[in-house]
């Protein structure tokens, strides 16, 4: 049986765990912020056509929020799908295929753009051996 004083530990315990593995509100819109930012700067090294900057870029936006996450801004495209896009650009194969791969897995279906969605399909079907 357990005591009334370790109870009181296991209680506080308990009540600090969640304290630390509760993502914060501010701490989300900090870092959509920052997400957003990345995909941008990505955006704009790939009008540069500077991919492997971009690749960087969308990698570091998609491990801050993850595509769709972002609400109440445009993302212009995920992160996801850009990674895959760039590496495509640069003949990264085995990266792009992952990744076209992982666009399609954790897209909803009524926020996937058909033309992204269809060169995801296409890309893996004709290089990716599916």
């Amino acid at each position: 049986m357990i005591s009334l004083k370790e109870k009181k530990i296991l209680l506080m315990v308990s009540v600090i765990s969640l304290v630390f593995i509760t993502p914060w509100p501010w701490a989300m819109a900090q870092s959509e912020e920052e997400a957003y930012e990345y995909n941008r700067q990505g955006m704009i090294a790939m009008s540069e056509a500077e991919f492997e900057e971009a690749i960087v870029n969308f990698q570091k936006a998609a491990a801050l929020a993850k595509d769709y996450q972002i609400r109440g801004r445009s993302l212009i495209y995920t992160p996801v799908f850009m990674t895959a896009w760039a590496s495509e650009k640069i003949a990264r194969g085995t990266e792009a295929c992952r990744e076209f791969q992982r666009f399609l897995e954790i897209a909803p279906p009524d926020a996937v753009e058909a033309t992204k969605a269809e060169h995801a399909r296409d890309y893996l079907k004709h290089h990716c051996g599916r």
